[in-house]
């Protein structure tokens, strides 16, 4: 009997235990990394062109290609990216040229698509079956090794950890599963999850008899990912021949979430709320009535719900801006001292971003110079009124102003003693000392961090 009651033992750990995946798991994955797109880029700087990569996922018989936000620069304007190529995985040696179409706001993805029509060689991730993929679920995901090995496919495998909506459902694995843009399937070959960027870990790290707490992060490959159905959301609502549309935006900064207890003094138990921090000189909220530090608790008359962790409420809060277009109504109840107030917000159309900014090369100066944006103002808590001058954008290395000291993001406040109030006004007094050919050295004012500095840079 003993023996019996060892061997069913045994057998139940064997079976809890067992390979999960199929024998024809090696077909699985060479058919379904006909959807991932290997991309090249190339990124035109002022004095050099620098080299972009990323993996896209093809989505539709069309050829529409998605990539993740993080693997294109959002801020590069769209004219100084050129090039873009598409490769299969395994390499055959053919260049696909691919065409950008532009930065989908509400997602965050860069969309692209085949110039001639979607390639014979790909199959898009549409054309597979969907699955959900739930806590202890064994999946796999596709990755790729880099062009100099073919972008030879590859296959890793783990167990699904966890799941949670942080307010879009992440689907989070013990182990890397993938490269970050590439697609995760459970082990019927059912897309369940795409992967995207890497979660950073927190490790401890001993030198002598110091410990060190260091992040670390492994930007080729990701535990992470978005769950199949908010990923086709997100996509049901991408019209490629329209992507760079407008940014709905209501004007808050400085965004939140209320500690539970305090939601419970306040008598709004079970839901969450967000401290309203600055609301913008002249924006649609400013304009509707809210004030600073005006808490929310409901948009469009639904609370705003509990999570966990509680951070989570401030995307999902953007998520909700986000799926509106300027010219909405976008109701907000807040608690502001002891009264409950609701307001009606029309939705605006965002600020200009970094990308659509004005730029200037000086060559012989030495440095670019982007205008001053309402990000800028934000960022350096600025009223409305002295959101004026331009922005560093760039520095050639070993230039005399690098020696001098200016660096990228600084703020520029005077060219050669005279204050500047526009972009316009920059450019004049830059290009008044690009001009004058007896001029031995120029002298700027910039602020950086909150600190004005002189920047004495010599031009013979």
């Amino acid at each position: 009997h003993v023996l019996l009651i060892l061997a069913g033992a045994l057998l139940g750990a064997f079976g809890l235990n067992a390979d999960p995946y199929p024998a024809n798991l090696h077909e699985l994955v060479v058919e379904r990394s006909k959807s991932v797109v290997a991309l090249e880029f190339v990124v035109e700087r002022e004095i050099d062109r620098q080299q972009g990569f990323a993996y896209g996922l093809v989505v539709d018989d069309q050829g529409t290609i998605v990539v993740l936000e993080s693997l294109i620069p959002s801020w590069v304007p769209v004219d100084k990216m050129k090039n873009f190529i598409g490769y299969t995985l395994p390499h055959n040696d053919q260049e696909y040229d691919l065409k950008y179409l532009g930065n989908d706001y509400p997602s965050g993805w860069h969309i692209l698509s085949f110039e001639e029509g979607l390639p014979e060689e790909f199959t898009p991730i549409s054309a597979f079956d969907r699955g959900i993929a739930n806590m202890g679920d064994p999946v796999f995901g596709v990755g790729a090794v880099g062009k100099d090995m073919g972008f030879d496919p590859f296959v890793l495998t783990a167990r699904v950890a966890l799941t949670k909506k942080m307010p879009d459902r992440q689907v989070i694995m013990r182990d890397d599963i993938a490269n970050p843009g590439c697609p995760i399937f459970n082990v019927d070959g059912a897309f369940v999850a795409w992967a995207t960027d890497p979660q950073a870990y927190r490790r401890t790290m001993n030198v002598g008899r110091e410990t060190l707490t260091v992040t670390l992060s492994n930007p080729e490959e990701t535990s992470v990912a978005l769950s199949s159905e908010d990923f086709f959301a997100y996509l049901e609502d991408i019209d490629p021949a329209n992507v760079e549309g407008p940014r709905p935006w209501i004007g808050v900064s400085g965004m939140q979430p209320i500690d539970p207890d305090v939601a419970e003094f306040l008598g709004i138990k079970n839901q969450s709320g967000i401290v309203l921090s600055e609301i913008l000189d002249d924006s649609p909220s400013s304009r509707a009535g809210l004030e600073n530090n005006d808490i929310l608790i409901k948009v469009d008359g639904e609370i705003l719900p509990r999570f966990r962790p509680d951070y989570a409420v401030t995307p999902y809060f953007q998520k909700l801006i986000r799926q509106k277009v300027p010219g909405d109504t976008m109701t907000a109840e807040v608690i502001r001292g002891e009264e409950r107030k609701t307001f009606d917000v029309v939705v605006g159309d965002g600020p200009k971003v970094v990308r659509e900014a004005d730029y200037r090369y000086f060559e012989k100066l030495g440095f670019t110079v982007r205008e001053f944006l309402l990000t800028d103002g934000i960022r350096r808590r600025l009223p409305k009124s002295d959101m004026n001058g331009a922005i560093v954008n760039y520095v050639t290395r070993s230039s005399a102003v690098e020696t001098a000291g200016l660096r990228m993001g600084d703020w520029i406040k005077q060219v050669e003693g005279q204050e500047v109030s526009s972009f316009d006004d920059v450019l004049g007094l830059l290009d008044l000392v690009e001009q004058d050919e007896e001029k031995s050295e120029f002298v700027l004012l910039v602020e950086r961090n909150n600190e004005t500095s002189f920047i004495r840079a010599q031009l013979k």
